[in-house]
């Protein structure tokens, strides 16, 4: 490392003999001087667009033919900081060349260092997105919608991490001792863990939302709060959309110590139906009918035949008809798609019913009297006497 910066600073010196001998050459002098950083700027910037912007584009035309377009995109994302950096770099040697007085000359090299510090960290800022696509392999293993979450975090991970080292840095540059301002915030580093320590059970409730793959934006979850579509899964909080269009925010520490249900984990969607028959039904009609809904399921592509229940049995004798119990799932999973699934078996079930001359029961009374009051009786005795004699 001793031997690099040796090396850099010999490079230095010789770089800003030249650019004096230039001076020397233009007749000296603080016109010259002026004269000689204008043209340095010149020169910078004309090299910045030509040797930045067009390596560039050679390096990202090498990336296009080896179809690696995370590295172009890598090399998109240096662009801007690399040509700021090297006009700051020409901005460098062009202090160089005037005269200026030693404390200007100072802070004015301070201030490029800092300045072409930030472009470094600029750069890695910039680049944190495109190379997340890197990761799109690893986190493929967890599903799009759960991969797509893990490599946002990791991005915004690395962005706080980028941020935070370069706020130290420049801090430093500054001459802010950032290391004794951190351990005095150790002193009061219990009332900071206390107060935080909902949002650390919230961190840590989303890693184990990603590490057991519970949900993922797009899933249609059931908790004891709420019901919806997922939409964001942060890191300290999951946003859900309710059926009701409603966004419920949660944070992550509720969600994994309440019970989740991840509709659409389903591998099949259930129907349930109860058809009820007329009591007139005869007993032949009510087996030729339970015989006609096991056969319809049985041969019907959108029902599933295996791995789950299929079930057409006569329940129970209810309060005004004899119940048929029809217990069977479909293989998609659609909600619109088994609605209108259901919707077809029931129009069909209505008509294996009619083709048996039965009819479906509906909810009736009958009242039985046994005897009339005694002076009910009487005026209808009257009413009748009275009709005789008219």
């Amino acid at each position: 490392m001793d031997e690099i910066t040796t090396e850099l600073d010999n490079l230095n010196e010789e770089v800003i003999g030249h650019m004096n001998s230039w001076v020397d050459m233009l007749g000296g002098g603080e016109i010259g001087r002026l004269v000689s950083a204008a043209l340095v700027l010149l020169v910078f910037f004309i090299f910045k667009r030509v040797l930045v912007r067009g390596a560039l584009a050679i390096l990202r035309r090498i990336a296009q033919q080896r179809s690696e377009s995370m590295m172009g995109n890598v090399l998109d994302a240096f662009a801007l900081p690399l040509q700021a950096l090297f006009m700051l770099l020409g901005v460098y040697f062009a202090t160089e060349v005037l005269t200026l007085p030693e404390e200007i000359d100072a802070f004015a090299v301070e201030a490029i260092s800092i300045a072409a510090g930030f472009c470094v960290f600029w750069a890695l800022f910039r680049a944190v997105e495109p190379l997340g696509v890197s990761l799109n392999r690893l986190v493929g293993r967890f599903g799009a919608g759960l991969g797509d979450d893990l490599r946002q975090f990791f991005i915004r991970g690395v962005k706080t991490l980028i941020v935070v080292i370069g706020g130290v840095i420049i801090l430093e540059n500054w001459g802010i001792d950032v290391s004794a301002f951190l351990g005095g915030l150790g002193l009061a580093g219990m009332a900071v863990a206390l107060a935080a320590k909902d949002s650390v059970a919230n961190i840590f409730g989303g890693l184990t939302i990603f590490a057991d793959n519970l949900y993922k934006r797009g899933d249609w979850i059931e908790t004891p709060h709420f019901e919806g579509t997922v939409e964001v899964v942060g890191l300290r909080a999951t946003k859900v959309r309710t059926f009701a269009k409603a966004l419920v925010t949660m944070p992550n520490a509720q969600i994994v110590d309440s019970p989740v249900i991840n509709w659409s984990r389903m591998t099949h969607r259930r129907i349930k139906m109860v058809i009820g028959l007329e009591y007139r039904t005869t007993a032949k009609q009510m087996e030729a009918i339970v015989d006609k809904l096991r056969d319809f399921l049985k041969n019907d592509d959108d029902v599933a035949q295996t791995d789950v229940a299929q079930m057409v049995h006569l329940s129970d004798f209810g309060a005004s008809s004899i119940n048929i119990d029809l217990y069977y799932f479909t293989k998609t999973t659609d909600w619109v798609t088994w609605r209108d699934i259901r919707n077809r078996h029931i129009i069909a079930f209505k008509r294996i019913v009619e083709e048996e001359d039965a009819a479906f029961a509906f909810p009736s009374q009958s009242l039985y009297v046994e005897s009339m009051p005694e002076i009910i009786n009487s005026q209808k005795d009257d009413q009748r006497s009275e009709r005789k004699i008219g």
